[in-house]
């Protein structure tokens, strides 16, 4: 029943890349990457093997840390449609015990791309020069318990993290954990930086302390035992055996309480709040006009603060992920350019699928017969009033922290028209690409491609206008490339939302059926 599972999942997904043309090339362009990258990396660790020095071998174990972190990260840190799964809800149709559905769709992750590249990587050791045969096996025996490290244990945190989500204090803290992820991945390489420079002096340290964490350990067998130390070869199998034996568990035990009903949400206390105290117009509001546009906003406005968690975990992570990428350009392009990067990631995060928290309420949303276009209008309101000042605190924080601070008001109106170009981009991206947030229909593939690709849309125009100003900055000056690109962006957001508007009115049907199971 373990391979029946794991077969069903893999017909998903090929069955998912054969719906549209798109899909099929992004099915094979996903496992070329996945071997490709496998191969570079496995290259990369077979080259480090080969020096035989303790910087190397530092390396080698700070990538195999990498590797299994972003494993981990993936589910927490991108709420996403990323590949056709089978979740804990379309479990409960068969009758299979635990074993049969954790090992079923262990199985079945192992047959992917990621998989397969993680793979890969891990048993580059096998080419390293001047390795004996047994050597070569060990590593490629480490490669495979570390893959299965890999899958078993981002599984699992992604069935904790949905039973999290179940609840508002659990889902509370799901986001909070998931922001202090996203933020030590980022202050994290700075803080390792003056350790590697140093690493002639502390490498044998920190080799030896990376040695005893799972990844690290998987890495470690080899050369270990290589070094004359089987006892301690042993205890680290010890640790990457134990460490997928307690992923698996944590897995099945997700599992087990969503089957059986006990979630989070089904013991949450029965306490609600008065009336008075759930006003459905937010006092943000409240000056504006009775209407469709207001109705639509205070609802969009209820996603992200009070009822859909994918929602808020956008709403945090938005701004976490702007100051990543301003911070990454700050220092090299300037404040101005930098700051309308950080706002089209900001942008980016909220904008490119607004009826995606709706889920089947879309299809109440149709049959009322009411114009789209003021929904649409009513969610950008929504999105505006925190991106609009977080944008701004952004861009005035950031060029008082980099002493940049007589370059704020270029950099806001930079930022502005960087915002305003992503609400055109997530107008029509919202109105042409739309999809429930939590349980996506049709191809997920071909549904990312889209979003990212709008994505990609707002972040080549940026850097086009940043281009055109540095190739003429000696004859206009900056003030008037800022102004001219301010006036077009916000020229495009106007049309960009009364052309989706009028799409989504014309053809409600498109919309309904993107939310509609088949």
């Amino acid at each position: 029943m373990a391979l029946v599972l794991a077969r069903l999942k893999l017909a998903l997904q090929i069955g998912g890349a054969r719906a549209s043309s798109l899909g099929i090339v992004v099915f094979v362009l996903a496992w070329a990457l996945g071997i490709l990258g496998g191969l570079a990396g496995g290259f990369l660790v077979a080259f480090l093997d080969s020096g035989g020095s303790p910087f190397g071998d530092l390396l080698v174990l700070l990538l195999f840390v990498a590797v299994f972190g972003g494993w981990v990260v993936l589910p927490i840190a991108t709420p996403v449609p990323t590949s056709n799964i089978v979740d804990p809800a379309v479990l409960e149709q068969y009758p299979l015990s635990r074993v049969q559905q954790v090992t079923g769709l262990l199985l079945g992750g192992l047959v992917s791309p990621a998989a397969a590249a993680t793979f890969l990587t891990a048993a580059g050791g096998v080419a390293a020069t001047n390795v004996a045969l047994v050597d070569r096996i060990v590593a490629v025996i480490a490669a495979l318990l570390f893959s299965v490290l890999c899958v078993s244990t981002s599984s699992a945190v992604r069935a904790l993290f949905a039973e999290a989500l179940s609840a508002r204090r659990g889902r509370d803290v799901a986001v909070a954990l998931s922001t202090l992820v996203i933020v030590a991945l980022y202050v994290l390489p700075h803080l390792l930086r003056p350790l590697l420079g140093a690493a002639e002096d502390a490498g044998a340290i920190m080799v030896t302390i990376l040695t005893w964490t799972p990844p690290g350990a998987a890495d470690a067998l080899g050369y270990v035992l290589d070094s004359g130390d089987p006892v301690g070869a042993l205890a680290r199998l010890i640790v990457v055996i134990v460490s997928i034996v307690l992923a698996l568990l944590l897995w099945g035990l997700a599992l087990h309480l969503h089957v059986r009903g006990r979630t989070a949400r089904a013991v949450a206390s029965g306490h609600r709040r008065s009336t008075a105290e759930l006003a459905l117009v937010p006092l943000v509001l409240r000056g504006l006009r009775a209407g469709p546009v207001v109705a639509a906003a205070s609802q969009h406005l209820r996603y992200y603060f009070f009822r859909a968690p994918r929602a808020a975990q956008f709403v945090v992570l938005g701004p976490v992920i702007g100051v990543m990428f301003a911070g990454a350009q700050v220092h090299t392009t300037g404040l101005a350019f930098a700051a309308a990067v950080g706002a089209v990631a900001m942008g980016a995060s909220a904008l490119l699928n607004l009826f995606g928290f709706d889920g089947r309420g879309v299809e109440l949303t149709v049959q009322t017969g009411g114009s789209l276009a003021s929904v649409l209008r009513g969610k950008l309101l929504a999105v505006s009033l925190f991106l609009v000042p977080g944008v701004a605190l952004l861009t005035i924080g950031l060029g008082i922290a980099t002493g940049q601070a007589d370059q704020i008001p270029l950099a806001l109106v930079s930022a502005l028209a960087a915002l305003l170009l992503s609400f055109a981009v997530g107008a029509a991206c919202s109105a042409w690409n739309p999809y429930d947030q939590e349980a996506p229909q049709g191809d997920r593939s071909t549904l990312s491609v889209r979003m990212l690709a709008g994505f990609a849309v707002a972040f080549a125009t940026v850097y086009g206008v940043g281009w055109v100003n540095t190739a003429i900055t000696a004859v206009v000056p900056i003030e008037a490339v800022l102004g001219v690109a301010l006036v077009l962006a916000a020229a495009a957001a106007v049309v960009s939302t009364r052309v989706s508007g009028t799409v989504l009115d014309r053809n409600p049907e498109r919309l309904l059926a993107a939310f509609t199971p088949r």
